[in-house]
């Protein structure tokens, strides 16, 4: 094949070298790879409780709400729903009031961290819920939480203190979102006490206290 005299061929050389220190120019050698969001989605109800622990302990509120239902109920022990002005045949309340309450407690300033985890008790099961107006299908399945919230008033003198859940299981309601195709949202959490802790736990330096998610929620509840 016959080559180019090196007189020709300059100009491509030039272009060559141009385009490579671009390119070096370009790149950063200390910018990490990109990935993928490892955040959760709700395509499953699996990967929708994730997501909604993941948001709890994160503090997103978008998140969390991006969970419930538009119809959502959070349904209280009795003795929980009376602190709380819920009449005793109607011991629940909506995503409305759930939101706010959750905003007050991730934006207090007291409230330090917050943990979410679970175990789930049983698999998924097929489930009506029959309301006076509607009657949703989803699945319904009870998992076994461990909430912890901890909070301090803020001075070194005040003790830090963890709220714990421990005195309750989870029966948790999933339906498809109406809005979102292929996506799932939690229709109603409603608590169910397990055996009572009489003494506080310990836990390290912090005092903590047996709870409910409902109570729990009651401490940052709207007046």
């Amino acid at each position: 094949m016959k080559t180019l005299p090196l007189i020709k061929r300059f100009p491509v050389l030039v272009f060559l070298l141009l385009f490579g220190l671009l390119l070096f120019a370009c790149s950063d050698p200390e910018s990490p790879p990109l990935t993928e969001d490892p955040g959760y989605d709700r395509s499953t109800p699996d990967e929708l409780l994730k997501m909604l622990a993941h948001s709890y302990m994160e503090k997103d509120l978008d998140g969390y709400g991006e969970c419930l239902d538009d119809d959502f109920l959070f349904v209280f022990f009795d003795e929980i729903a009376d602190t709380v002005g819920l009449p005793p045949d109607e011991p629940w309340w909506g995503k409305t009031a759930d939101i706010a309450c959750t905003r007050n407690m991730f934006e207090d300033p007291v409230v330090q961290s917050v943990a979410f985890t679970y175990e789930a008790l049983d698999e998924w099961f097929a489930h009506q819920e029959v309301r006076p107006d509607t009657t949703y299908s989803g699945l319904f399945r009870r998992v076994d939480p461990l909430i912890e919230v901890t909070v301090s008033a803020g001075s070194e003198y005040d003790p830090i203190l963890n709220f714990r859940v421990v005195e309750s299981w989870l029966d948790i309601v999933v339906v498809p979102d109406r809005f979102t195709e292929g996506s799932w949202c939690i229709l109603r959490i409603e608590e169910f006490h397990k055996v009572r802790l009489q003494a506080p736990l310990a836990s390290g330096s912090a005092a903590t206290e047996s709870s409910s998610w409902g109570a729990i929620k009651s401490m940052w509840a709207e007046e």
